[in-house]
């Protein structure tokens, strides 16, 4: 009883903090509406969801694709983040903790992790953080420090994995929730993606993402690198052709080498990532260094600047491989000149040291 004689209302604690973990989603934020970021701006538009970006900054191509999905922009930073009730992260694994340290930034600075908004509020409960999900593709350990940033400014982290293509009318995309925000999540399933919740621990979710691209990318990386050195060493119509015998169906899948260039960029930042997840669970990092240093050689040919729709269609894999290969040869070039001018200095300095003792056996002889 209270003072006044009223009967007190006791709140029960598991249905409050099950409150803490639900929200009601109408406002999504997307950083940044890109390959993956835009289509899935668009199917969740379709379901009904109000969507919208921060562009300030972006490049013209990423404003196109905002603009033809139908995102709206609000180019405030600080404003978007203040109006969202979810955010989803979606960009270049590189750029991840510099974002999460933007956003928070901003959460701090208009008071994002206490607003009071009827439309996203729930029962007893005025004070609703805004939700982070950090979809990209980064190791668990990655992820941690991302929900240490956001946690700090007082917002919900969400734990995302992002497994298949850009989401259409043949692709449902997959969305690999874990954390202990992972239910709010759920509330975009069915609108162009499948939302996945695992359970447990940030880092689950980007955990799978890892593993799972580990073998998709690093494959993808692997069919890049053989076709390359066979090119190098004047080797391709022999092995194409052993192939053919052998293994049509591997040499199938190697036909998407002829669109790397659109995707390789993107790719080296994660075979980092890849390569720190299998360190910290006592696998080699090995291999994702070298799938790195393709993607590399890849982005920095003379096509790696292609994007999805500026690939040249008409470009038979053998001549991508050869654009490759001269790639290759470039750098080879460059290292065995590095060598080259090492090993010179080297020898002169050999000379200049002989020059020296023979100086100074002479000058104890006399």
């Amino acid at each position: 009883m209270t003072s006044g004689g009223e009967t007190a209302t006791q709140q029960d604690p598991d249905q409050t903090a099950d409150r803490k973990t639900s929200m009601k989603v109408q406002r999504i934020a997307i950083l940044s509406p890109g390959d993956m970021g835009h289509s899935v701006g668009r199917c969740l538009l379709a379901g009904g969801f109000d969507v919208a970006t921060c562009l300030t900054g972006r490049s013209k191509r990423t404003r196109a694709l905002s603009e033809a999905a139908g995102i709206r922009d609000v180019p405030d930073l600080d404003e978007l983040v203040r109006a969202s009730d979810l955010i989803l992260a979606i960009l270049v694994p590189d750029q991840a903790v510099s974002l999460a340290r933007e956003v928070a930034g901003a959460m701090r600075r208009t008071g994002a992790m206490n607003r009071t908004d009827s439309a996203t509020a729930y029962a007893d409960c005025n004070a609703v953080s805004s939700a982070y999900a950090d979809c990209n593709a980064v190791s668990p350990a990655t992820a941690r420090e991302i929900a240490e940033i956001i946690t700090g400014a007082g917002g919900r982290f969400i734990d995302a994995g992002i497994i298949g293509g850009p989401p259409g009318d043949r692709e449902k995309t997959r969305f690999y929730a874990s954390g202990p925000y992972e239910e709010i999540l759920t509330q975009l399933d069915g609108h162009g993606i499948l939302v996945r919740p695992m359970g447990g621990e940030v880092g689950r979710a980007s955990g799978i993402k890892m593993c799972y691209a580990s073998v998709t990318k690093g494959t993808s990386a692997l069919h890049a690198a053989a076709l390359t050195a066979a090119e190098v060493m004047g080797l391709s119509e022999e092995l194409l052709t052993e192939f053919t015998e052998s293994q049509s169906q591997r040499l199938k899948a190697m036909d998407g080498v002829n669109s790397l260039s659109a995707k390789a960029f993107r790719w080296i930042g994660e075979m980092r990532e890849i390569a720190a997840t299998y360190e910290q669970a006592g696998v080699s990092p090995g291999f994702h260094d070298g799938a790195e240093h393709i993607f590399r050689l890849i982005a920095e040919s003379p096509i790696g600047h292609e994007r999805p729709e500026t690939v040249d269609r008409n470009r038979t894999l053998e001549e991508t491989v050869t654009i490759f290969a001269e790639e290759a040869r470039r750098r080879s070039g460059k290292t065995q000149n590095r060598t080259g001018e090492t090993q010179s200095r080297s020898g002169e300095t050999q000379s200049h040291s002989d020059e020296t003792q023979s100086h100074s056996h002479d000058s104890e002889k006399g």
